[in-house]
């Protein structure tokens, strides 16, 4: 599929300042106080390895510098100062915080040497929260999900971010992030890369770009029901249309929010959306590819267009167009709710695994988002509260088992409970050639050749945006949602039978029940198959 058309630095330019107000709501499963701390004690939570601040490239571009503090630390931004609230910690915290070794004393001046270097960097706007959410539905969340999930959850507030001058490379901040690692009150601090839609670059013909703008009175549009291999039983599908005679197996009563920039809500086959948050992109390659994403899931079923995996479901979107992704994962999972999905449909460019890239080299090197600590920290906390998470691997063609990621892919000692999706080609199920692969990777999905709404390359392009859709989105973007519709599926089979699945349940049940990759070295695991994956629903064996 087709790649951003714009340059990076006028995508970066996109980017504006946060300053919506912060949300009040809460999950459904949250409480609507914060809850005292369970009275057994809380597997440990691992300290984020420091970057030495030149893991990426140094002509990477980076759009803003994240910081966390410490655990215990009680550390908040008041009337745009960094403060830390000694008086309002608990006993856990004020243990959390000795154990680091952490006086008062040295934590203010800690403060103060954060704020100091911050000025220096190029930014564009104040430093602010990083999570735009309450603070106390943040704590409230971290509550709950370590009641439920028996281990020890970040404190989402104590992240703050500083928004970067567009075209800022990760050379030019590496000293300031170095030096605000070797502070001891800081837990951890990096540059953080643009995210991008994780579809591959195959170019657009130029006369169907000529005619994107065109508009018409629709005429009535092929149904591509038939089109879309995904839909068919294993080997080559995951067997949607079996799903569909089972109860729940087309989506009932499953909410999934969609994470990225843009999407065109009006199109045809685009059902009515529960949830649309955030700030969408205005340009049309963010749009497009939303749209596609949801196609995949939730298309309507009717005479027309394509069929959603899942069409019943409830879907909804959330964009990162004026926040960060880590601030769009915890607002995702407040609207998909408990036994509701999540699905990170973006890559960024990350360290170089020495992987050499044979294709796609324009986003070699770009890995799943949860390397960098707050989109890990904020999935785990949606993840522990029941939210089931699904991450595009990315395109990268990186080994994500490489030293250069040291444990961040390592499930042993880093699991956020995600499930991580490679693409396969349409065919014989082998790894793509840009597909990120390893270990971590869980199942895969169409990496190609992939039916959907959106793009108007087979249909659509004389008659408006409204009737796009495509034969040709690729890349881990479209192999992701045919795992989402699988997990939907799944979701509301066990609904419908009194159960809910987790996330790591989901994961497991996946991995278990489907078909098998081809022999490679490239791990990117089986595709999903719902006639082996329900019954196993039905029958609670999981």
């Amino acid at each position: 599929m087709w790649r951003l058309s714009m340059p990076m630095s006028s995508l970066l330019s996109m980017r504006p300042l946060r300053y919506a107000m912060l949300s009040l709501s809460v999950l459904a499963f949250a409480p609507s106080a914060v809850a005292a701390p369970p009275a057994k004690s809380l597997k440990p939570r691992a300290l984020a390895a420091k970057p030495t601040g030149r893991e990426l490239a140094g002509d990477a571009y980076v759009e803003r510098i994240v910081v966390k503090f410490h655990e215990g630390s009680r550390v908040r931004l008041r009337d745009q100062q960094l403060v830390a609230l000694s008086s309002d910690r608990d006993a856990a915290e004020r243990s959390l915080l000795a154990g680091r070794g952490l006086g008062d004393a040295r934590l203010e001046a800690d403060l103060g040497h954060v704020t100091s270097l911050l000025e220096r960097a190029p930014r564009i706007g104040a430093m602010a929260r990083l999570f735009d959410e309450a603070e106390s539905t943040l704590e409230a969340r971290k509550a709950s999900g370590e009641r439920q999930s028996g281990e020890q959850l970040a404190d989402l507030n104590l992240y703050f971010e500083v928004p970067l001058m567009p075209g800022t490379t990760s050379e030019r901040v590496a000293d300031l992030v170095a030096a605000l690692n070797g502070l001891d009150g800081v837990e951890v601090a990096y540059a953080e890369p643009p995210p991008e839609p994780a579809m591959v670059n195959f170019g657009m013909d130029a006369a169907v770009r000529s005619l994107l703008a065109a508009a018409d009175l629709p005429p009535v549009t092929p149904l591509y029901e038939s089109n879309q291999g995904y839909l068919n039983a294993a080997p080559g599908g995951i067997d949607a249309k079996y799903a569909w005679t089972v109860l729940g197996g087309q989506g009932q009563n499953v909410k999934v929010v969609d994470i990225e920039g843009g999407w065109r809500t009006t199109h045809e086959d685009m059902p009515d959306l529960f949830h649309m948050g955030g700030t969408q992109y205005t340009d049309q390659s963010w749009r497009d590819h939303g749209t596609a994403v949801l196609g995949e899931i939730v298309g309507a079923r009717n005479a027309y267009g394509v069929t959603g995996i899942a069409h019943q479901a409830k879907a909804g979107y959330e964009s990162i167009g004026a926040q960060s992704t880590a601030s769009a994962i915890t607002r995702a999972a407040t609207a998909a709710g408990l036994g509701g999905i999540v699905l990170i449909e973006l890559h960024a460019r990350g360290p170089s695994d020495g992987t050499a890239c044979s294709c796609n080299t324009s986003q070699c090197d770009y890995i799943a988002m949860e390397y960098w600590q707050a989109n890990y920290d904020a999935i785990k906390t949606a993840t522990a509260n029941g939210v089931i998470v699904v991450e595009a691997a990315g395109n990268g063609s990186a080994d994500l088992d490489a030293p250069a990621y040291g444990s961040a892919f390592n499930r042993n000692t880093r699991d956020s409970g995600a499930i991580f999706v490679g693409g396969s080609t349409a065919t014989t199920r082998l790894p793509m050639c840009w597909t990120n692969f390893g270990t971590r990777v869980d199942v895969h999905g169409w990496g190609e050749r992939v039916y959907s709404m959106g793009y108007g390359n087979v249909f659509g392009a004389s008659y408006g945006e409204d009737q796009f859709y495509t034969s040709s989105f690729s890349g881990t973007s479209s192999a992701s949602p045919i795992v989402v519709g699988a997990a939907a599926s799944a979701q509301g089979v066990a609904l419908a039978n009194g159960r809910r699945l987790t996330s790591t349940q989901m994961r497991s049940l996946l991995r278990a029940n489907g078909t098998p990759q081809p022999a490679n070295t490239r791990q990117i695991g089986p595709l999903p198959d719902l006639a082996k994956v329900l019954p196993k629903v039905i029958a609670g064996d999981y």
